[in-house]
């Protein structure tokens, strides 16, 4: 066997080398797959949570009719951040007339 190392040694190294870089990838490639998997349910969440708050502040101001500058500013930022999200359709039209609103 140590004839067998001593004659190949070049190709005994290179192949436990390959090994050695094969299972380091492969343990990168599952740890960024873990990480992109969490950071999505992040955002979803994140966006789930905007969602709601816009959603509740426009209930709010239906009750009254009217909106105040700060809180239409507040919906306003809520709105920006969550459709850099991905978040669309219905919260869109509902941000649209919050900001037709009158202001109290």
């Amino acid at each position: 066997m140590l004839e067998f190392i001593a004659k190949y040694w070049l190709e005994v190294l290179f192949g436990a080398v390959s090994t050695g870089v094969s299972v380091a990838l492969r343990n990168v490639n599952k740890r960024l797959k873990e990480e992109k998997e969490r950071n999505q349910a992040i955002e979803n969440g994140l966006r789930d949570v905007l969602r709601l708050q816009i959603l509740d502040n426009y209930e709010k101001a239906n009750l009254d009719g009217k909106i105040s500058v700060s809180r239409k500013d507040a919906i306003d930022s809520a709105y920006k951040s969550y459709h850099a999200l991905g978040g669309n359709g219905t919260i869109t039209q509902i941000h649209n007339e919050i900001m037709e609103m009158p202001i109290l």
